[in-house]
């Protein structure tokens, strides 16, 4: 596994002297310590040498790096108080992430975050493989910063047991997380939203406006945003004296297309709801299309809610009523937390973050019942 880095940073004015001895006083100190060469520790911190070294040297190189926090690049450093002021975050391998509403404003809250104090930001791209070592793979990435922030492909089980025992800095992401993992198990700060209590939201609103026949389209099975959104949108339903039926129940990607396909199959039904639900704004805006592509309006026809807020919700027509996920703010608490981390020695209370609040937002695409 290769990780692709994409560098902010400001330049910085630093003796020559400076720039070669650290990483050679750091090295020498890690091959003395393991009773290995240097150029043995130097092959296996590098990713494009690091399979000339055993797997099991390899582990040893890299897990007393992590606890020395030895960083190869010290040119690459503002130095303050020796520290290495840059923090990585880690996004998913895609053409389009600087385009993604949801992964945009993450990582402008990012960069605009550590900006403010004074940090630097690497980007960068993680490929897994069937034969990559996860852990070792975040450790490479972890070298040249003093932190990382994961908010790329979702994690397998054994991705976060292998976490276990990561020294450096870390902070994940809610949405990466396996559904059914336990967060107060990982070793590490989780931020995430409130996806229960802002779905529960969503279809309240749908019930204090009279619609009893609501519809769930939700996300794939994998995501722990989509499992929390649809317990959210069940428990309001149960409270409500509301009922999904199977057949007014819908799952697939977060994309446009999934609320299209869902549609499809609700309109093939002799009793289709009045409302729906959706997992979030892309599959929303399917939704909308295809009950226009049909004949009907919304939300005259058919009120509909997503969840997001990006910047699409209130340019379509009509605006959308969803339930705003603070990315910007999350990516706040993200940095501040990775920076504590980084500045401060560790402490086992500081690595539950709590949930974000997510407030419903009412436009324009929901409305009372008609009765009759």
């Amino acid at each position: 596994m290769k990780p692709s880095i994409a560098v902010f940073h400001r330049p910085t004015s630093m003796p020559l002297s400076n720039r070669t001895k650290k990483p050679k006083d750091g090295i020498v100190q890690i091959a003395t310590r393991l009773g290995v060469s240097p150029s043995t520790v130097s092959r296996a911190l590098r990713p494009e040498t690091a399979h000339l070294v055993s797997p099991e040297r390899r582990k040893e190189i890299l897990d007393l790096a992590d606890r020395l926090r030895f960083s190869p690049n010290p040119g690459a450093r503002i130095l303050r108080r020796g520290l290495n002021t840059t923090l990585t975050v880690v996004v998913p391998l895609d053409e389009n992430i600087f385009f993604s509403e949801f992964y945009g404003r993450f990582l402008a809250g990012s960069l605009h975050a550590a900006a403010a104090r004074g940090w630097d930001v690497h980007i960068c791209t993680l490929r897994k493989t069937v034969r990559s070592d996860f852990r070792e793979a975040l450790q490479h990435l972890g070298l040249n910063s003093s932190g990382i922030i994961y908010f790329a492909e979702p994690l397998s089980e054994s991705d976060v047991q292998k976490l276990e025992g990561y020294r450096r800095p870390l902070v994940l992401t809610k949405s990466v997380l396996p559904p059914l993992v336990d967060l107060s198990l990982i070793g590490a700060p989780v931020v995430g939203i409130d996806n229960r209590a802002g779905a529960r939201a969503a279809a309240s609103l749908l019930l204090q406006l009279g619609h009893k026949k609501i519809g769930l389209i939700l996300g794939p099975q994998s995501s722990r945003d989509a499992l929390e959104r649809k317990e959210g949108y069940l428990e309001a339903l149960t409270l409500g004296g509301a009922t999904s039926k199977p057949s007014w129940m819908f799952e697939g990607p977060f994309n446009a297309e999934t609320g299209r396909a869902a549609m499809a199959a609700f309109l093939r039904t002799s009793d289709r709801p009045t409302a729906v639900c959706c997992a979030n704004d892309e599959i929303a805006f399917g939704v909308i299309d295809a009950v226009r592509t049909a004949g009907l309006r919304c939300p005259n026809d058919l009120s509909v809610v997503g969840f997001d807020d990006g910047m699409w919700a209130t340019a379509c027509r009509p605006a959308l009523t969803t339930v705003r996920q603070p990315l910007a703010d999350l990516a706040e608490r993200a940095v501040s937390l990775l920076v504590e981390a980084a500045t401060r020695p560790p402490s086992p209370h500081s690595r539950i973050a709590g949930d974000m609040p997510a407030a419903l937002v009412i436009r324009d695409s929901t409305r009372v019942l008609a009765s009759g």
